[in-house]
């Protein structure tokens, strides 16, 4: 994942620093992921500004539960906090996307400056 990440990055002269924080937040994502999981896909495309990313096969519903949660500061056990934080810091937006039952996706922005 991290090499696709690199091409289209390097294809589109989004700064190396920038594609640390997508490939970190790829990888965040997947991290929280059960070892038996699905399969995994992975879309990279251009944005106006940046980089578009959407990994889709996700199943851990706890990290979707904090990903989707309104409040990032409010302690809830069923959430996964940090990964909610690094989002936030790592890329410009995301958003959680309903797909096959069990599975979900997060699409992700990162601006190019």
């Amino acid at each position: 994942m991290r090499v696709v990440i690199g091409g289209v990055a390097s294809r589109h002269d989004l700064p190396l620093d920038r594609l640390d924080d997508l490939q970190l937040a790829v990888e965040t994502l997947l991290a929280e992921e059960p070892e038996q999981g699905g399969a995994l896909v992975l879309e990279v495309s251009t944005a106006a500004a940046g980089l578009r990313v959407r990994l889709e096969g996700l199943t851990n519903q706890r990290a979707k539960s904090a990903l989707s949660a309104s409040d990032s500061c409010r302690p809830n056990e069923e959430r996964l906090l940090d990964v909610r934080l690094f989002l936030d810091t790592l890329v410009d937006g995301y958003r959680v996307v309903e797909t096959t039952a069990g599975c979900f996706a997060v699409e992700m922005e990162k601006r190019a400056s």
